[in-house]
């Protein structure tokens, strides 16, 4: 029987090149991803809203409409703009939709968690809710107390006066994170709302 041959042990350069080849592997990887997220196109960072159709930009990139309500604008806006990105919003808890407007008068913050929960059984990707910043405190305590956490939801705020901006815990009024959208122009002279956006609201 051929005797066995004694195992050549390791080299620490061996090993050094083992370390470093595995390292190179990783930060590929990430380079790689970095590479592909750079080329993803980007969504649209402004939208608009009013409650009278006629009054939003014929080449908006974004819409809002709403599905119930006095002003239910939702099939005009389908039926105008087919090519923008567009956002379904309802006033009350009843009604199913992207987005719960939620002020004085339509929602309270009180309806999201049930609404939150009902529309992402239905197939909603992070369901919007929408609310002055001084008021989304309490949207996000409501929430949470649910079990729903921010990840689950966008968080669309309306806060005017302080410029093109998506609200972060520097607007003050305890907002304690970073909004997804925000309104940050209500032009009551042309009853049209202005919102910003980040690139990834539509993902």
């Amino acid at each position: 029987r051929q005797p066995l041959q004694p195992q050549r042990p390791v080299s620490k350069v061996e090993e050094i090149r083992k370390w470093f080849r595995s390292k190179l592997a990783v930060l590929t990887k990430e380079r790689d991803k970095r590479i592909a997220a750079a080329r993803k196109p980007k969504g649209p960072t402004v939208m608009y809203d009013s409650v009278d159709v006629s009054r939003i930009p014929a080449d908006a990139p974004a819409v809002a409409g709403y599905v119930n309500g006095i002003f239910k604008t939702w099939p005009q806006i389908v039926a105008k703009f087919p090519k923008a990105k567009k956002l379904s919003i309802a006033v009350t808890s009843s009604a199913d939709a992207d987005c719960l407007d939620i002020e004085p008068g339509n929602a309270t913050p009180a309806d999201a968690p049930k609404w939150v929960r009902r529309q992402m059984a239905r197939g909603v990707k992070r369901p919007v809710v929408y609310a002055n910043v001084s008021t989304m405190p309490s949207v996000l305590v409501s929430l949470g107390k649910a079990g729903i956490k921010r990840s689950d939801v966008r968080v669309w705020t309306a806060h005017y006066g302080r410029g093109k901006h998506i609200c972060s815990p520097k607007c003050g009024f305890g907002f304690g994170t970073t909004a997804d959208a925000t309104q940050w122009v209500e032009d009551k002279s042309r009853n049209l709302d202005i919102n910003e956006l980040d690139q990834s609201f539509f993902d």
